[in-house]
């Protein structure tokens, strides 16, 4: 049986479809490493990672929770990668709408953080702990972070602040925003 002959001329322009065809192909982003770890905002090693949860409630970006190794706080990050700049805006506003359900009575002050950052301070709705949120937008990205600890010790406005500047740089790095 003979096989049939293949030209170096057919094989290299086979070569170059595929080449080009692997060449243009965008790798889907892994939206996991997108959120910052608070030991490197806070330099100690006292929050463990909970795995995150890629594309929450079927919205694409992550969620990720950081418990403090005592038990006593718990950093949430939600990040919501949206098709523009208003999509983030309209979603953060969203979570603005809804946080009398996460602080009650919170006390709140804009921040230097992404943009139309917002930090609301205050008590959980059962008042048994204190709960920090800070929410802003970066390009196409809304963030909302979310910082639970005992009631009579909530998460410095400053610790958060850096957390949040942090975060942007994790978003500008990772997604160019």
């Amino acid at each position: 049986m003979k096989l049939p002959a293949i030209s170096l001329g057919g094989l290299a322009a086979v070569s170059a479809v595929l080449t080009v065809g692997l060449g243009t192909a965008a790798a889907a982003p892994n939206y996991g490493t997108l959120p910052v770890d608070p030991n490197l905002s806070t330099d100690s090693t006292a929050y463990v990672s909970v795995p995150p949860i890629v594309d929450p409630g079927g919205q694409q970006g992550v969620e990720q929770v950081f418990n403090h190794r005592d038990g006593s706080r718990a950093i949430t990050t939600k990040i919501l990668v949206l098709a523009s700049p208003q999509a983030a805006t309209d979603a953060m506003n969203a979570w603005r709408d809804g946080l009398g359900s996460v602080v009650t009575n919170p006390t709140t002050a804009s921040v230097d953080v992404g943009t139309a950052a917002t930090w609301a301070t205050g008590l959980s709705p059962n008042g048994s702990q204190s709960v920090g949120v800070l929410m802003f937008t970066r390009g196409n990205a809304a963030v909302d972070v979310e910082f639970d600890g005992p009631a009579n010790d909530p998460v410095p406005a400053d610790l958060a602040t850096q957390y949040g500047k942090d975060q942007v740089a994790s978003l500008d790095r990772q997604l160019g925003s």
